[in-house]
Order: structure tokens, then C-alpha cells, then sequence
């Protein structure tokens, strides 16, 4: 297992209570870091235990200027994008969704884990700072300068930051450096947003074909209330992201396989049903897994039975001044 260590010289015993309660109801799910019932504290820390990821994490795959194979981010896609549904489904915002915040288990993203709840807040709450990391903030947040602005905390400032992080993993680059009106790159990427139809897509977009661009143009809209669901890219894995390159480079660091990915019906199917609320994620990524990979990789953990962690009403968490914690809960039986 591994540690999440916080000086209690700059945290709070509630920020740290408030860390490992959201991490451990939010890793009942097979891409959320597992975190155990196992917190202390000591004269000068904080601590609780998680899942230990021996492959790092998943900035250090990204290969500069060049990115990830195109199945690779596919894989990352899909699973990504079902840790953000679930999290959202339980009335959480991550606020600093990164690479660096992404765990993997092997250097192919067969599974890639997401970590790191110190930012996450409450769905619906406001807030008058920003939070994150200024690369992967979505505008409203990054303009949020003066302490008299609020901004309602929503699922939509994660789905912009996957937007970026997907953008980085397929290109090894950013497409700006934040998203205010001072940055170039970013003011001609909303010209071009505001006028997709007939503009041409500013030179870094480029390098990616239409079908991805599109999913590029609903994960990332300006308007927040017109931005896409982290779900929106499964919609758009049948299609080539990446431009193809000669076969006599096939092989090279940092190129995509160009192997295009056919779905099958039922997967088609799931997909374009993603919106509705009786299908979920985890049952279209497992769907869709065969196609997504090309050996037979299947990461398996033993859960809590009858869903337990899902089933927590009340978390009952006490500390006290001994190098221990006693993590209790009351739960729906039957």
C-alpha cells in the first residue's frame, strides 16, 4: 500500500478528514484509486492508506511533442471518462483533473486510475477561489480573479479539464497556457469555436482529424452550459483520432497505431444510449473493452460484498490524539 502524508503544519484535521472520507466512498470504483479504512496521525502528519501504483503516473508516459498511441488514449478515454461519471453521480467535483492525477498500472493505460480528492468539493456549492492547475482550468474558473466573484462549483469544469488532458495525450503539448483572454492561443481558439462551422481550426488543432475535433468542440465549448458530458467521448471511438502515418514508422515513440477501432453492435448500441440513466459507464467500458485493446488484459479486485462502500449512509469517522483511527458506518441492509 502507499501513504497520503500531509503536514498538519499546513493542513487541517478537516481538510484531511474531508480527503480520505471522499476518497474512500469514491473507490468502490475500478478506475478511482482504492483507499483503505486505515487513517492516524502523528506529531507532525496526517496520513491515511491507499492502492499503491508501481507505474507512476500518467504524465510521465506522455511522450513531448509527440504524444500517446491513439489506442492507448482511447483506453485512457473511456476509463477517465467513467471515474468522472461516477464521481458525478455522487454530487462531486474533482477540480484538478491532470496527468499527474492519473494513475497507471501498466505503461499500455490498460488501467489507469484516478487520485487525489484535496481540491474536490461539493456539487452546487460556490466558491470565490480557483482551484486547480492553471493549464487545465476551464475559463470561468481561470477568470475568477476578484474575491467578489462567485462561480457554482459543476461537473462541467472536470469535462473541460479531461478535454485538456486528452488534448495533451494525443498531441504531448498544451493547446495554450490558460484559458483568459491574454492568451493568444486560446482567444483564436475561441474565434474559432464561436465560428467552427466556417473557420479553419487553428494550426495545433491540426494535427487531429474531424471526427475528434467535434468531441474536441463539445468537451471544451466556452459556454459551460452547452459543454458535453465527460461521457461524450464514447461516442466518437469508432473514428480515427490521430492522422495516420506511413507504415515504414510504424513502431516509432510517440505515433499512433494506425488500426482503426470498430465497434461492435451491442457496443454501438450502448453507446449511443449513453445518456440515459439505465445504462452506466462501467458496463459500457466493459463492453467495449475488447475492442479497445489487443491482448487479453482484465484487471481484477476484490470488492466489499453487496456493494458496501456504495451503500454508506453516514460515515462515522472518529480521531483522536493516538496514532489511530476507528472508521465505522451505517449502512442499508437487504
Amino acid at each position: 500500500m502507499a501513504l497520503k502524508v500531509m503536514d498538519r503544519k499546513k493542513t487541517s484535521e478537516f481538510s484531511f478528514l474531508k480527503e480520505f472520507s471522499m476518497s474512500f466512498l469514491l473507490s468502490s470504483h475500478p478506475n478511482i484509486i482504492e483507499t483503505y479504512g486505515i487513517a492516524f496521525k502523528t506529531g507532525d502528519y496526517f496520513a491515511f492508506s491507499q492502492e499503491l501504483s508501481v507505474a507512476g503516473d500518467l504524465f510521465s508516459l506522455i511522450p513531448p511533442n509527440d504524444g500517446l498511441p491513439e489506442d492507448t488514449v482511447k483506453r485512457c478515454a473511456v476509463q477517465i471518462s467513467s471515474a468522472l461519471d461516477f464521481i458525478d453521480r455522487k454530487g462531486l467535483v474533482h477540480l484538478d483533473i491532470k496527468p499527474e492525477n492519473i494513475l497507471v498500472f501498466d505503461k499500455d493505460c490498460h488501467c489507469v486510475k484516478l487520485t487525489d480528492f484535496g481540491l474536490s468539493r461539493v456539487k452546487g456549492t460556490v466558491t470565490k477561489v480557483r482551484s486547480g492547475s492553471v493549464s487545465y482550468m476551464a475559463p470561468e474558473m481561470s477568470q475568477l480573479t476578484n474575491h467578489q466573484e462567485t462561480l457554482l462549483v459543476d461537473s462541467t469544469l472536470d469535462v473541460w479539464s479531461f478535454g485538456i488532458v486528452l488534448y495533451c495525450l494525443l498531441t504531448g503539448d498544451f493547446p495554450w497556457q490558460s484559458a483568459v483572454s491574454t492568451d493568444e492561443d486560446y482567444n483564436c481558439f475561441v474565434e474559432w469555436q464561436n465560428n467552427f462551422e466556417s473557420l479553419e481550426p487553428p494550426a495545433p488543432w491540426r494535427t487531429l482529424l474531424p471526427g475528434v475535433v467535434k468531441m474536441f468542440h463539445g468537451l471544451l465549448a466556452i459556454d459551460c452550459k452547452t459543454r458535453d458530458k465527460s461521457t461524450g467521448v464514447l461516442m466518437f471511438l469508432g473514428e480515427y483520432w490521430k492522422k495516420q502515418i506511413p507504415k515504414s514508422t510504424e513502431g516509432t515513440l510517440g505515433h499512433a497505431d494506425a488500426t482503426k477501432v470498430n465497434l461492435s453492435e451491442e457496443s454501438a448500441r450502448i453507446a449511443a444510449n449513453v445518456s440515459d440513466s439505465s445504462v452506466s459507464t462501467t458496463s459500457l467500458l466493459s463492453a467495449m473493452s475488447c475492442h479497445l485493446t489487443s491482448d487479453s488484459f482484465e484487471y481484477e479486485r476484490e470488492e466489499p460484498p453487496n456493494d458496501l462502500k456504495d451503500n454508506v449512509l453516514n460515515p462515522l469517522i472518529h480521531i483522536d490524539d493516538e496514532i489511530s483511527v476507528h472508521v465505522g458506518a451505517e449502512v442499508e441492509i437487504g
